[in-house]
């Protein structure tokens, strides 16, 4: 049997992402996947500011750059009748924003950039691997305990050993690990297993088919189109430039059937376009409006993250955001932990800082889902009222930088994300952040910390403590609250 410092279930972007973070800090982690071979489909399409800025720290960003390309034409349409189209220009990058602008790149490529980057730093994933108990503290088998971190031990599995938590696959294999992170996506193995609950609403009857296709009868630089429908339904079409393939989403009810006729019929009616025809669906998937968040994202030492603690509407492309950000919230925070740099009470942050993010976001995207149900019966007049609306939703889609509220971790003047900006070397004032270390700036040299958890700049101003996700956590006038903030943070 194996034994790791960190074991991952679940190797969609968020897993990914988290994998490639304790990987660079020299942490034992091993990633596992149920699926037999890495997933296809577009999925989550869009990558936002502060996912890039996250993924540009792990050194995956500029990869994905090359690869995606900014969405900037969308065209609404009711039937054959354009209403209006929306053309916003990208946003120019700047010193002190160097990812201003929304990404977009199918889930697919994501993922392979992202495993790419984890073989560069020395790890794999493991497909195939089906998860079938999970077993936390001490138990004798047969027996039905709570742990020592009051997590429930399942009837019938094996002891995990106090400290320790011990998942079980199928063919027998299991893994030992100090810690564990559900990352397995809405239908969370790890998450059940747990028995932690996943409360909202899921409405059976809403519900959507996502395919990748190839189409005729449109033309992708014309980029997006959506169209309205009060009658039958939505349709998009968003080309993937370079490659032929088109995402294209429709909405079902609830008694279609989810297959490739009903796929081409829906086009046709909701576009009143005849002459366009799928030619090949290369994958395919349907979504059921789930509106769900975990009641906890900690329990003991097993952790739940991205669609694992919370899932929600697709509108506003905060999926796969919100996955990368819980994961780049959570790395950090484990690795100094593993490392012995930090106590495990520190651990505690990652629920109280990103559970209400979730809950935000939670809300926005079900207010935008309600909005987008009503804009389908809006009248071709109300065309400049629509495409207004729409504008300022695209502009504030860019502006995914949470802000954390005061805590253990977030003192006077912090929690937000440290700007960038440019150094006298000419090189960024992010390249100081990156890694998995604090950062120091001031007026003046500060001794005393250990190198490998603090690193110290000289800097105009006012005392700055910049955490390694980049959010400022402190801003003082003299150093003593800076000394202060360690003595907490290594103190528990």
């Amino acid at each position: 049997m194996d034994t790791v410092d960190v074991l991952i279930v679940g190797a969609g972007p968020t897993g990914l992402t988290l994998a490639c973070d304790l990987a660079r800090q020299g942490v034992a982690v091993r990633i596992v996947d149920r699926s037999p071979r890495p997933g296809g489909g577009g999925r989550g399409f869009s990558l936002k500011p502060r996912s890039l800025a996250a993924l540009d720290d792990l050194g995956a960003a500029r990869e994905i750059a090359t690869a995606g390309f900014v969405e900037r034409r969308t065209r609404f349409h009711q039937g054959t009748r354009r209403l209006f189209e929306l053309d916003t220009p990208p946003a120019p990058v700047t010193v002190e924003q160097p990812y201003p602008n929304v990404v977009a790149l199918p889930q697919w490529r994501t993922e392979a950039i992202l495993r790419d980057r984890l073989a560069e730093l020395g790890g794999k994933v493991e497909f195939g691997m089906r998860v079938t108990g999970l077993a936390v503290g001490e138990a004798e088998s047969g027996s039905r305990v709570s742990g020592p971190a009051g997590i429930e031990v399942r009837s019938g599995t094996r002891a995990a050993g106090p400290g320790w938590s011990e998942v079980s696959f199928a063919g027998g294999e299991r893994i030992r690990a100090r810690f564990v992170v559900g990352a397995d996506g809405g239908r969370s193995t790890i998450r059940r297993e747990l028995g932690v609950a996943f409360t909202g609403r899921t409405d059976p009857d809403t519900r959507a088919m996502i395919s990748d296709v190839r189409l005729d009868g449109l033309d992708p630089a014309g980029g997006v189109n959506m169209w309205l429908s009060p009658q039958r339904g939505v349709a998009v079409t968003r080309p993937v430039p370079g490659t032929g393939v088109w995402q294209v989403v429709v909405s079902l009810g609830p008694d279609l059937p989810d297959d490739e006729e009903t796929l081409q019929r829906l086009l046709t009616e909701r576009t009143g376009l005849a002459g366009l025809r799928v030619t090949e669906v290369l994958w395919h998937s349907v979504w059921r409006y789930n509106l769900r968040i975990a009641e906890r994202f900690r329990a003991g030492p097993v952790f739940l993250a991205g669609d694992a603690a919370h899932v929600h509407s697709p509108f506003g492309g905060h999926g796969m955001n919100t996955g990368i950000q819980d994961a780049y919230n959570l790395g950090w925070k484990l690795g100094l932990v593993v490392r012995g740099l930090a106590p495990e009470g520190l651990l505690d942050t990652y629920e109280s800082e990103r559970m209400p993010v979730a809950r935000q976001i939670l809300a926005d995207s079900d207010q935008r889902m309600g909005s987008m149900m009503t804009w389908r019966f809006a009248r071709p007049l109300l065309g400049p009222l629509l495409k207004a609306g729409f504008r300022r939703r695209q502009r504030s889609t860019r502006q995914d930088h949470p802000v954390y509220p005061a805590g253990p971790l977030i003192g006077d003047g912090g929690g937000a994300p440290m700007p960038d900006g440019s150094l006298p070397t000419g090189a960024r004032l992010s390249d100081l952040f990156r890694g998995s270390h604090f950062t120091v700036l001031g007026p003046e040299p500060v001794t005393g910390f250990d190198p490998e958890l603090v690193h110290v700049h000289r800097m105009a101003g006012d005392y700055r403590v910049v955490r390694p996700d980049g959010y400022l956590a402190l801003t003082a006038p003299t150093v003593e609250p800076v000394r202060a903030y360690f003595d907490r943070l290594t103190a528990g």
